[in-house]
Formats: C-alpha cells, sequence, structure tokens
C-alpha cells in the first residue's frame, strides 16, 4: 500500500513539474499584498481593484479570496468573486461581485464611511445596509499605453403599502467610479495612476413627517512610478489623496458630517534578482478629520495625524516552481494632535505620539499550472509547534486564489 502511495506520489509530482516549465505570474491578490506588508511598491492582480488598467495584463482570468476565519456572518471574512477576459488584443473586460465585508478601499468597498450607520442614528430611522456591489470593468490597450475604467452599483430598498393612509419608504444606494492608466514612458520608466469617486446616498420617508437624506463623496487619487535604476533595481516613488464630506438633512436642518482628508507620498525599492524579490520602503501621511460646529452646542473640532515613517517591507521568493515564501513587515510613528470643546468658542488642543504595532507577517504561494493559491499564515503556527497537533489553531489567516486560463 505504502508502495502504491509513494509511486502515484511520485507520477503526480512529476506532471506538476513538467506543467511549471513557464511560471504563472497571472496571480496573486489580497493575501499576498497583504503578507509582503500590505505592499504599494509592487505590481499584483490586486491592483486592479484601484486601478482597472491593470485588467488587460492580467487577463483571461477567474479569481477572488476566499477570505479568513475572522468573525463574520458570513463563511470568511472578505470573500468576493471576479474575472478578466480578454476580447481581442485591444480590449479586455471584466468584474467583480463584492460584499460589505470588502477589504479594499475601492469603488468595490460598500458605504466606507458608515453612512448607513450615521443615518439610522436618527431616531426612527432605519435604512437597510448595502450588500452585493457589482463592478464592471474594462480596459483598453494602445501599445504604450493602457487605459481602464469601472463602475460599481449596489442598493436596497424597503417600502409599504398598507391598505389605507400612506406608508414609509428607505433606500440606500452607491455608484462608484474609477478610471485608470498605465504609460510605458520608456524602457526604463513606467507609470500607473488611477481616480476614484464612490457617491453612498441614503433616505427615509416616514408615513408623516420629514424626509431624511443623506449623502457622502470619497474622491481617490493614487499615482506611482517604476524608475528602473539597473536590471535588477527600480526605485518607485508613490502618491496618493483622498477626501470625503457628507451631509444628512433631517427635519429641514442640514448637518454636515465629519469630514476628512489625507495625502501620502513615499519612495520605495523593486529589487528582483533571480527567485528572489525585495520590496519596500519609508512613507509619509498626513491625516486630518474635522468635526462641524453644532449651534449652541460645540465649535467646530479638528484632529490630524502626522504618520512618519510609515514603513511597509516585504520579500518573496520561488523555493520551487510552485513553492513560494513571503515575509512582511509594518510599523509606523504617528504624531496626533486633537482639539476638544473647552467653552462654544474656545478649544482644548492634545499633542501626542503614538505607536502602531509592528507585525511580522508570513505567507506562502502555490503553483499549480494555471491554478495559484496564495495565503497569510497564521504566526501561531510557526510559535506553536508540536502543540499544533489536535489543536484548534487555524494554518492560514487569509487566501486568495485565481484560475489563469492559458
Amino acid at each position: 500500500m505504502f508502495r502504491k502511495l509513494f509511486i502515484i506520489s511520485l507520477i503526480l509530482l512529476t506532471s506538476l513539474s513538467l506543467a511549471q516549465n513557464e511560471r504563472n505570474l497571472r496571480a496573486g491578490g489580497y493575501a499576498r499584498v497583504y503578507s509582503m506588508g500590505m505592499n504599494p511598491y509592487i505590481v499584483d492582480l490586486d491592483n486592479i481593484k484601484t486601478n482597472p488598467a491593470y485588467g488587460g495584463q492580467f487577463s483571461n482570468m477567474i479569481w477572488g479570496d476566499i477570505g479568513s476565519s475572522a468573525a463574520s456572518p458570513y463563511d470568511g471574512t472578505g470573500q468576493f468573486a471576479g474575472f478578466n477576459y480578454r476580447i481581442n488584443k485591444m480590449i479586455s473586460v471584466g468584474a467583480l461581485l463584492t460584499r460589505n465585508d470588502f477589504q479594499s478601499l475601492s469603488i468595490g468597498k460598500l458605504d466606507p464611511g458608515g453612512l448607513v450607520a450615521a443615518i439610522n442614528s436618527v431616531p426612527g430611522v432605519t435604512v437597510i445596509p448595502l450588500d452585493n456591489n457589482l463592478e464592471l470593468m474594462g480596459s483598453f490597450n494602445f501599445d504604450k499605453l493602457t487605459l481602464g475604467i469601472g463602475i460599481a452599483y449596489a442598493s436596497t430598498n424597503d417600502e409599504t403599502k398598507p391598505a389605507t393612509g400612506s406608508g414609509t419608504k428607505n433606500n440606500a444606494s452607491q455608484i462608484g467610479i474609477n478610471a485608470g492608466l498605465l504609460f510605458n514612458l520608456s524602457n526604463t520608466m513606467n507609470i500607473d495612476a488611477a481616480l476614484s469617486l464612490i457617491m453612498p446616498s441614503a433616505s427615509y420617508e416616514p408615513a408623516s413627517g420629514s424626509k431624511v437624506d443623506a449623502s457622502q463623496t470619497f474622491i481617490m487619487f493614487d499615482a506611482r512610478m517604476f524608475m528602473k535604476m539597473t536590471s535588477k533595481l527600480s526605485l518607485v516613488p508613490v502618491v496618493n489623496f483622498m477626501t470625503a464630506s457628507g451631509s444628512i438633512e433631517a427635519g429641514g436642518t442640514t448637518t454636515d458630517m465629519t469630514s476628512y482628508s489625507q495625502i501620502g507620498v513615499g519612495v520605495g525599492m523593486h529589487y528582483q534578482v533571480g527567485d528572489l524579490l525585495i520590496a519596500g520602503g519609508p512613507s509619509l501621511l498626513i491625516k486630518s478629520y474635522t468635526s462641524p460646529a453644532v449651534p449652541n452646542s460645540s465649535p467646530e473640532l479638528t484632529s490630524s495625524q502626522l504618520v512618519f515613517p510609515n514603513w511597509n517591507l516585504g520579500a518573496e521568493f520561488w523555493f520551487t516552481d510552485w513553492l513560494i515564501g513571503r515575509l512582511g513587515y509594518m510599523a509606523h510613528t504617528e504624531q496626533n494632535t486633537s482639539e476638544s470643546m473647552a467653552t462654544l468658542t474656545t478649544k482644548n488642543e492634545h499633542t501626542y505620539t503614538s505607536f502602531g504595532t509592528p507585525d511580522v507577517r508570513v505567507g506562502i504561494g502555490l503553483r499549480f499550472g494555471g491554478f495559484s493559491l496564495d495565503a497569510t499564515v497564521n504566526d501561531d503556527v510557526l510559535r506553536q509547534g508540536l502543540n499544533l497537533i489536535g489543536g484548534g489553531t487555524p494554518t492560514l489567516a487569509y487566501i486568495s486564489a485565481s484560475y489563469a486560463i492559458p
């Protein structure tokens, strides 16, 4: 029996080795980026979420996340499904079906500012939260320039129609639009950039009384440049910007929601030699939150964060044609400033330093022909050793999967 199992295993491993003469590079996903320290200095399948122009580079694929085992009303947090298909040399199309626990901030992310929760905080208002977001995208290849565009939409509604009298009506919706480009400036310089717009809204119309409306707008911009310094080393400057604002109208009064803005700049390296990839570097983030003044209650209050240095480091090594190992590291220092009300016309200010908990991450990648599975390894698996036998510790913390059609 043992001999038969050994022979079967040998045949399978030999088949896999023969099938992997050409490595499958159309792979990756959130689990790969996460296990490499949320690295913004690498090119990955996950980049399609914010820049649809990458759909042309990662075409003829089925991909998605199996997610994590963290607490969730679903079977695995962060699950989604998508595909990209190349119609011809110039045009590729794709789609993503995401849920309200989507892990990436893009037009696939539902209600990123908690608008429905904010309108439901108004006494008597109940609006059904958004879920099941559908995103459609396309990319257009013009030799050295690739353009992409995506659009996403989700909605809910709840309406009562009594036999007599007036009923209630509530609804929520979100539309997202993004556009991106990949531009090959020269043999040593490439640019990718993307602009996203997310617009959630919600309303509640009671049987009697005034209607309640709420809306938000998110604008996001990301850009980076890969500047090849040598055949192995590239410098990767990145810049990103985001702003968010919204308002709630109830009882004839419009109240602004807390507004948010963020700008970030960083410079990292992308070093690849043979089977080894090392990428990472520091960045600076400036975040600002503004709470509007409330008449006869509180003045306008602001808080801000200066995050520097913010480290995102990662390494990846191909042990074999079908097994990849990954390491990542994240850490940051923050200078925080916040205001609190002293009187209706004066404010207290508090400035302090805080630190993000340094986080070492471990990941693996498996490649079997066109099938790819990428996962972040649960740290406890490495710490507990033999204690895992008969234990209940999950082995993998987050899983992404894809299949690249030959």
